[in-house]
């Protein structure tokens, strides 16, 4: 069993690639091989070598993809967008060989706590993509044109069928919506919503294990429905065994800070240190809080306000 799995970075999130790749490969001493393939965005020759040499050292294989000499391969108006790397994992049929069938694509900003050989077992012939319901406003889906009874999904952790993609040519329909939607002035997210304008109806939902995002440690199932003004989402039920038993933990920004930020609150701070700590950047500084005043400001009142009051204030100031 070869387990392929895809990761997009610049310099700047590398230590947190790491990271999550460390993580990755505790949690999944069983499968006798995982290959990670790496786009580099900007990664240094000196990071690339750090992260090569630290995946090796585990008998596990690793492919770095430098995505600014790809451009045989890849559409150049991208190459004039300002956060390229929010969308260089759309182009993985292209960067990974024709042999690959599907991928596990995660973002940096994550740990892996436990296998990922049932997720990998998952059927795909169907389905573009398989991903677990984010937390969306009816008003984000209608930004791009999706009908809001179809779920939504976070693409920070999927699973990626490359060779229905590259049968269907999905790219070029990925590169038409994406030349318009980047001149947008205002975009609600990048990749992902390029992803579930296109996909909606060719999605796989999984359940929220395979992607604990922070407000699933913060609310209720009713909370998060209010605050987001959703009809449906998760159960209680269903949201507690998942941060009872997270396979894929997604430090998404929400109302407390991250894990690499002094001072986190989040539950699973200690974990992330901890892998953080056995990788080439274990003595990695952390960052200061540089949220704006707003930003900290609601998230005082999240902190001490009751539920149903905050939830006023975050009318009022909407």
């Amino acid at each position: 069993m070869n387990l392929h799995i895809a990761l997009s970075s610049d310099e700047n999130y590398t230590p947190f690639m790491a990271t999550a790749i460390i993580s990755v490969i505790e949690n999944n001493k069983d499968i006798p091989m995982i290959i990670f393939h790496v786009i580099s965005t900007g990664i240094t020759e000196e990071s690339q070598r750090k992260i090569r040499e630290m995946i090796t050292g585990h008998n596990r294989k690793c492919v770095i993809y430098d995505f600014h000499n790809s451009q045989d391969l890849v559409g150049e108006f991208i190459f004039g967008v300002s956060k390229i790397n929010k969308y260089a994992r759309l182009y993985l049929p292209k960067l990974l060989p024709e042999t690959i069938d599907k991928v596990i694509y995660m973002d940096c900003d994550a740990i892996v706590l436990d296998s990922l050989k049932e997720l990998w077992k998952i059927k795909m012939d169907s389905y573009s993509f398989a991903g677990v319901e984010d937390v969306v406003s009816e008003r984000h889906k209608t930004s791009i044109n999706m009908p809001v009874n179809c779920r939504y999904v976070n693409s920070g952790m999927l699973i990626f069928n490359l060779k229905k993609f590259r049968e269907e040519n999905s790219l070029d329909r990925v590169e038409e919506f994406m030349k318009s939607y980047i001149k947008r002035k205002i975009k609600y997210s990048n990749d992902q919503a390029v992803i579930n304008a296109l996909f909606y109806d060719e999605f796989h939902i999984l359940p929220p294990e395979y992607n604990c995002i922070t407000p699933y440690y913060l609310m209720t199932s009713e909370q998060i429905m209010k605050i987001y003004g959703m009809k449906s989402y998760y159960s209680n039920e269903i949201l507690q065994k998942a941060i009872d038993n997270p396979v894929f933990v997604h430090f998404t920004p929400s109302f407390i800070t991250r894990p690499w930020i002094e001072g986190s609150s989040h539950p699973l701070t200690k974990d992330f240190l901890m892998y953080l700590r056995k990788t080439p950047w274990k003595d990695f500084e952390l960052k200061k809080d540089n949220r704006t005043f707003n930003v900290k400001l609601i998230g005082m009142l999240f902190k001490f306000l009751p539920f149903s009051l905050f939830l006023k204030v975050l009318k009022i100031k909407g």
